[in-house]
């Protein structure tokens, strides 16, 4: 059964911590006392903010409910707060990375990382974990130590929320507003409570009919569980449940990956900042708070909370980045012994050190030349011209992707386009040696959706300068 996902928006840094202001009007299920074992980092906001230290916070989504997996942390991300720089970056955290979970004392089993907070909730199926791992606050240590193998940060705090909780927050700003980058469309989007309905057939059918779905397409075989999901490009107004809809959806050929989900969900937290400091928030903030009760989990106390709010000004002026683990860098897909896909580091399996390496010199402002990876198109109408320039340059040991068609085949003269600012300049030489061009192009809006870093659109001249002659070899 496909698992429900959701993105926690909690407004938190960007605006929305205003909205905590008033948490000591809800039920103490909502505040957990903060109590850090030894783990973790003992850093209070107030301290973070008088020496000028970082603050790291864990954000959790979580279907909730009566939902499939309810638990599983299946949205991950960690806001890193720098003081002293003025600077957030928002980290994304893969659901699927396979990581070691203490379950049994200081004995530890890999498992994915989104199993961490539904593994410390519950202390009956695992009732000799770490005291630190116990109690109401159990499944936010958990989550927090195992993100912080992952990253190399102190998790000091952890917000969980669920889809109601998320709904709520969506409607009570009046919805937001997202800038699509691409369209897309999602045939097999999940309907809430139609995850067993059987679409008219007979319970006898069903052992046929999953075996059905699992060669096939579920939505095929069980058509009234789906229904088709589309996003124009462009500007948009979300309201709570397409704002669901927007940052659950995994099915799309267009963004279906987990990663396209990860950069949704940063686009969306940007927009919730910017809705936050817009006129017309507060007034609603009463009516949310009143409706979130249990959809909402914090160690944040009201003195935390206290602090943000004075410097909430500032706050919102802070620089945002955003920094996502995905194949394209540090990971790896593979599969687990009893075959679930997983991700692991591709220094090997729970070795994190070069992604610890990488969060800090990004977080420090440390610039490290960056290697390229080169998508060769052919602008031309002479089959096989940007593979002949793909093998090439593989000869130079420079990693490529698969070569494509451009969208034009008119291209006269080669061009080179580099998306990223920290290009080896070494390799980058080499490769305008390649296709004799001495100026290249640089974008920087580049988009979270690319996987590779440079673009070579092969031109005729490229034939006529070094193509023909190797043809003719």
């Amino acid at each position: 059964m496909k698992k429900a996902f959701i993105f926690l928006l909690l407004v938190f840094l960007t605006g929305t911590v205003i909205i905590f202001f008033w948490l000591h009007k809800i039920t103490n299920n909502v505040l957990i006392p903060h109590s850090k074992s030894s783990v973790v980092s003992n850093n209070t906001i107030q301290q973070s903010f008088n020496n000028k230290t970082p603050i790291n916070i864990l954000l959790l989504g979580y279907g909730g409910g009566s939902h499939d997996g309810a638990y599983l942390t299946d949205s991950m991300m960690v806001i890193h707060i720098d003081p002293k720089a003025q600077k957030v970056f928002l980290i994304s955290i893969p659901r699927d990375i396979w990581i070691k979970i203490p379950t049994d004392g200081e004995t530890s089993s890999y498992w994915k990382i989104n199993a961490a907070y539904t593994i410390g909730m519950d202390d009956q199926s695992y009732p000799h974990k770490k005291p630190q791992f116990k109690g109401a606050d159990g499944g936010g240590r958990l989550a927090e130590y195992v993100v912080s193998q992952v990253t190399g940060l102190p998790i000091d705090y952890f917000i969980g929320m669920d889809f109601t909780g998320f709904k709520h927050t969506i409607d009570t700003l009046g919805g937001v507003d997202i800038n699509e980058e691409a369209a897309f469309t999602d045939p097999e989007y999940p309907i809430d409570g139609k995850e067993t309905d059987l679409c008219g057939h007979q319970q006898s059918e069903i052992p046929a009919l999953d075996a059905k779905a699992a060669s096939t397409s579920p939505e095929l075989v069980y058509p009234c569980r789906y229904i088709t999901l589309h996003f124009d490009a462009g500007m948009q107004h979300m309201d709570g449940e397409r704002a669901l809809s927007y940052v659950r959806s995994r099915h799309s050929l267009q963004d279906g990956t987990d990663f396209g989900r990860a950069k949704r969900q940063r686009n969306l937290l940007v927009a919730v900042k910017q809705k936050v400091i817009s006129a017309g928030v507060i007034p609603n903030i009463i009516p949310f708070i009143s409706s979130l009760g249990d959809d909402l989990k914090t160690d944040l106390s009201i003195d935390d909370v206290k602090i943000f709010i004075q410097n909430a000004s500032s706050l919102s002026k802070y620089q945002i980045s955003t920094l996502a683990l995905t194949d394209q860098n540090f990971l790896t897909d593979t599969f687990s012994d009893d075959g679930q896909a997983i991700l692991e580091p591709k220094d090997g399996l729970n070795n994190w050190t070069s992604v610890h390496n990488w969060i800090s010199d990004e977080i420090n402002g440390i610039i490290k030349p960056v290697p390229p990876i080169v998508q060769v198109e052919n602008g031309t109408h002479l089959v096989g011209l940007a593979g002949l320039a793909t093998n090439r340059l593989n000869n130079f040991n420079i990693k490529t992707l698969d070569p494509k068609s451009a969208d034009s085949q008119s291209y006269e003269k080669t061009t080179i386009t580099v998306y990223s600012p920290n290009i080896d300049q070494m390799i980058l030489i080499k490769i305008k040696q390649e296709f004799g061009i001495t100026q290249v192009q640089t974008e920087t809006n580049s988009g979270d959706n690319l996987n590779y870093n440079i673009l070579v659109i092969v031109g005729t001249d490229y034939n006529q300068k070094e193509g023909k002659k190797v043809l003719n070899e």
